[in-house]
């Protein structure tokens, strides 16, 4: 047999004498069982640590899809109440210079009422004060003028007394 022919005939399994076929369903019993043996005691484990393996990580992955929805709806909330709270913040604000702008009103109100009722005060004061210095005035200028007559019906004047004598009158009006 040619070197080539011989290589062939090995690598099938062949031997030189033939097949022996005792050994092939020895070796195939042997394969089987060694798969039955591998597939309930490292297969059939194997699985189920993959499976459960799996299991675990779907449910991180459904855990972690939930706490990012709750995150979101989280934020969401903080974000309305934030705007809530600006909303409030700014509505204090706002009352606060409304009732800023009001209070000011009010104290300018009362004291332009105030000042009203000084100056009417006053007026009236001055009124008063213009009635009595008139009326002193007419009463001092009215004894001037009964002296000033009873005067000259005692003596007649020159012009040159006269002048002196009015003049020693209102000096006498103007001490009182």
């Amino acid at each position: 047999m040619p070197v080539n022919a011989l290589a062939n005939s090995y690598v099938l399994g062949a031997a030189a004498g033939g097949v022996e076929w005792g050994t092939v369903i020895v070796t195939v019993v042997t394969f089987v069982i060694l798969l039955a043996l591998l597939k309930k005691f490292a297969w059939g484990p194997l699985k189920e640590v993959m499976d459960q393996r799996e299991r675990d990580i779907n449910r991180d992955i459904d855990e972690a899809e939930e706490a990012k929805l709750n995150a979101q709806k989280l934020e969401e909330e903080n974000r309305k109440t934030l705007k809530e709270t600006q909303d409030e913040v700014q509505r204090i604000l706002e009352d606060a210079r409304v009732q800023a702008r009001k209070q000011h009103e009010e104290i300018i109100h009362e004291a332009n009422v105030r000042a009203n009722g000084m100056i009417e005060t006053a007026q009236s004061e001055i009124n008063s004060e213009k009635e009595r210095a008139l009326a002193d005035i007419n009463n001092q200028v009215s004894e001037l003028s009964v002296l000033i007559a009873s005067k000259v019906l005692q003596k007649e004047i020159s012009e040159q007394d006269q002048k002196a004598l009015v003049d020693k009158y209102l000096k006498e009006a103007g001490d009182k």
